[in-house]
């Protein structure tokens, strides 16, 4: 019997996903304040880092604003 490759999904592919359903289900519209980077890491169970690539995948899609010492942003709500 051949062996198979197992595949596992990347923890920041969860996150994202959670992130648009987010700003999809919740009625954010462009302007709306997302919830911190800390906050985001606690409700979903993974690292702060794995936030991080999710919210980069985000901002680089257009779809959030990250400022700096301020939070995040919706910009765009076509996803």
């Amino acid at each position: 019997m051949p062996l198979k490759k197992i595949v596992r999904e990347k923890r920041y592919l969860y996150v994202l996903d959670q992130l648009v359903n987010l700003i999809k289900d919740e009625g954010h519209k462009v302007g709306h304040r997302l919830p911190p980077e800390r906050e985001i890491a606690a409700s979903t169970g993974v690292s702060r880092s794995s936030v991080r690539e999710a919210l980069a995948v985000l901002e680089v899609a257009g779809v959030i604003d990250v400022r700096v010492g301020d939070g995040l942003y919706v910009k765009s709500t076509s996803l």
